[in-house]
């Protein structure tokens, strides 16, 4: 009895090499579609709730939760906040935050306390609107886990702020500053 024996091996070389037009299949010789890249995020980015504060129509601030990008930090809360009240929201809800203003930097936290830059249109706005703002920020900072306590710059630069009351500091403030301000309190 005799036995064939068959092998099927793919040759390696040490080089790359061309391969011969008539040996490459038809459709890889001219393909019709475009390659392209997405930047939708992927069905499996991980997401968490945060809690931000919005303003009701008698100048209180009230909670609201807002879906972010895992894991929950300062900077996404604010970014947050900063976008204002859904479209659901805006018939009962509101900001006293300028839709112009942007958040520059976060440091922290750091034993309770995190350092917020925001650009100066925070600051075009005054007196009782002004105040609303920096709680709307202080409070959904302090909505975090590690955070009790917040420091404003604006655009870098140390500016005192109006805790409730109006008065003017450069400390920093946290719950307590603005506490008259929560709607129920």
């Amino acid at each position: 009895m005799r036995r064939a024996v068959v092998a099927c091996a793919v040759p390696s070389d040490s080089e790359p090499r061309a391969i011969e037009t008539r040996n490459v299949p038809f459709g890889l010789l001219s393909p019709t579609a475009e390659a392209t890249t997405t930047t939708q995020p992927s069905a499996f980015t991980a997401t968490t709730r945060v809690t931000i504060y919005l303003t009701n129509a008698d100048g209180q601030l009230r909670s609201v939760r807002r879906q972010v990008t895992a894991p929950a930090t300062v900077e996404r809360s604010i970014t947050a906040l900063l976008g204002g009240p859904t479209e659901d929201e805006s018939d009962r809800l509101s900001t006293a935050i300028t839709s112009d203003t942007e958040l520059l930097g976060v440091q922290g936290p750091e034993d309770g306390l995190v350092v917020l830059d925001l650009s100066r249109e925070l600051l075009s706005i005054t007196g009782r609107q002004q105040i609303l703002a920096l709680a709307q920020v202080v409070w959904t900072a302090t909505a975090l886990p590690l955070v009790d306590r917040v420091l404003f710059e604006f655009d870098g630069e140390l500016v005192e702020v109006q805790d409730e009351n109006g008065t003017l500091t450069s400390s920093p403030l946290g719950r307590l500053s603005y506490r008259s301000l929560l709607a129920g309190a």
